[in-house]
């Protein structure tokens, strides 16, 4: 049993979880109440408890992974949000559209890398309070141990007794003083904080993250769709930077109230968690930057996260199948709708995001899942029937490729664009740009719109004042006037190039340059 003498003001952190309104989260709570007893009898967890106020997933590795090359150190040094501590003032949040975040990180063996992450994540004022829990029952942790960029970051520490693997992300999130949750591991570090979570603003109720290209290539396999069963649901890996809706985690652990799960799978419920919400992620396609990569992934470890896959999506199945009125597992499909989604990739210096409505990976409900293989390489080989990238050229023409300040490196459409298809940018921080030259690695004639749009719902059509391509029939420079299409002259916040005919061959697009900003 939990000896409650040796855990250090516990109430505090766990009135938390009784602080919601509505029935379905009371009726989670519920369940979860009787599944945190079962595992408390079950693992036996301790905690320590630590509080500070300072001035101051693991993935597998691919030798074919490509890298934006960076000297971390210095990279972390210059990185800084566009967002301002004053927008998450309590004043200042009752007015504005800001969302304040708890980010949880979990510890085992790689306390520098974990220091790292920790120190970086803080300069960002939209993390108002980080958790960290220490899986490592022979290492003591605590606040006094890491260095804060942000004074208004509360820090809480956690000292487990038994290493409760991926569980402790879900427990502890369910213990944020936030409704949403910033989940980082200590084996990689997120460089697009702003990125993402400017995406995250849009549509706060899906899951978002970060995955390097070749895993993002591999999950677009991973995603099971079934119409009559209200199956829509994909997986996405978390501890490489992800926004979570707390609400969620909380429903998540009443599902695992609800259905059992032996305790070496509640240990893995990284592998249960998207897929149980029962949504397509959304996910942002970029190389991510290692830290300390200790203890890698193996062939087993592989084996394990396709089976923990198989199996989550088996149960969602059924419980889906059975008609009742449960509140656990979500039957509708949230908005943005999966062919609603055109933002792709961070740009390389965290000031935009590449987007595009052209997706060359097909649709999840092209195959349909009807809970009858017995792995997860039998829904991937139905994928690779269809019109899908090859991993070698997702490797060498992904989304990134287009906003990574090389022109020697280039974003390929896959498919052939058609009228109305676009590509373009969304702003970190709005602005009135005039000028947006266009490199391709082919001949790029002017066959374009130019629209502009304050929220991404209207777009506005702008009137091309110069169009040249003289000097390099690759490079096109549109020199453009919104005033009169843009109301106020509201700034802008997207901006896409939008094909004016058919064309004949895929984009390739190598580098965009707004005004005089290079992305």
């Amino acid at each position: 049993m939990l000896d409650k003498d040796q855990i250090r003001n516990p109430a505090p952190n766990f009135n938390r979880l009784f602080s919601r309104r509505s029935s379905t989260i009371r009726l989670t709570l519920v369940t979860l109440f009787i599944g945190t007893i079962i595992w408390i009898m079950i693992l036996k967890p301790l905690a320590e408890s630590d509080t500070l106020t300072s001035d101051t997933a693991k993935i597998k590795k691919e030798s074919t992974q490509p890298t934006w090359q960076i000297d971390l150190k210095k990279t972390i040094d210059e990185r800084f949000s566009v967002y301002k501590k004053e927008q998450f003032e309590e004043v200042a949040l009752k007015k504005n559209r800001m969302i304040p975040v708890t980010a949880v990180l979990l510890n085992w063996k790689r306390m520098e890398a974990l220091q790292t992450a920790v120190n970086y994540i803080s300069k960002y004022p939209f993390i108002k309070e980080i958790l960290v829990w220490n899986n490592n029952n022979k290492t003591r942790i605590y606040s006094k141990d890491f260095k804060l960029n942000n004074s208004d970051v509360e820090l809480n520490v956690f000292n487990s007794e038994e290493n409760l693997h991926d569980l402790s992300k879900y427990t502890t999130c369910s213990m944020a003083k936030y409704d949403y949750c910033y989940f980082q591991d200590d084996d990689w570090l997120n460089l697009y904080m702003d990125s993402l979570y400017t995406n995250f603003l849009e549509n706060p109720n899906l899951i978002h993250s970060n995955s390097m290209p070749v895993i993002y290539l591999e999950s677009r396999r991973w995603m099971f769709a079934n119409a009559d069963k209200n199956l829509h649901t994909g997986f996405t890996w978390l501890g490489c930077g992800s926004f979570v809706s707390r609400a969620k985690v909380q429903r998540f652990l009443g599902q695992l109230g609800s259905i059992s799960l032996i305790k070496d799978r509640l240990k893995l419920a990284d592998r249960y968690f998207s897929l149980w919400t029962n949504q397509y992620p959304y996910q942002l396609s970029n190389p991510l930057t290692p830290l300390d990569q200790k203890d890698g992934w193996g062939v087993d470890q592989w084996n394990m996260v396709y089976n923990n896959i198989l199996d989550a999506t088996q149960k969602l199945y059924t419980a889906l199948a059975v008609k009742s009125n449960s509140e656990f597992f979500a039957r509708e499909e949230e908005k943005p709708y999966y062919n609603d989604r055109i933002i792709r990739a961070p740009c390389l210096n965290d000031k935009c995001l590449f987007l595009t409505n052209i997706d060359p990976f097909p649709h999840p409900s092209r195959v349909y899942y009807a809970n009858n293989i017995t792995h997860v390489r039998d829904q991937e080989s139905k994928f690779n029937k269809l019109d899908f990238p090859s991993k070698f050229f997702w490797n060498n023409y992904a989304y990134h490729y287009a906003v990574d300040s090389d022109e020697k490196t280039c974003w390929n459409s896959f498919k052939i664009p058609k009228i109305g298809d676009y590509f373009g940018l969304q702003f970190i921080e709005p602005r009135f740009p005039k000028k947006i030259t266009v490199i391709s690695s082919r001949d790029f004639d002017a066959s374009f719109y130019i629209r502009v749009s304050s929220g991404g719902n209207r777009w506005r059509t702008c009137n091309i004042t110069s169009s040249n391509n003289t000097d390099h029939k690759n490079r096109n420079t549109f020199e453009f006037d919104c005033s009169n299409t843009v109301k106020n002259r509201q700034l802008i916040r997207f901006i896409r190039i939008e094909a004016s005919r058919d064309f004949l061959e895929p984009f390739e697009i190598c580098s965009l340059i707004l005004d005089e900003l290079n992305v």
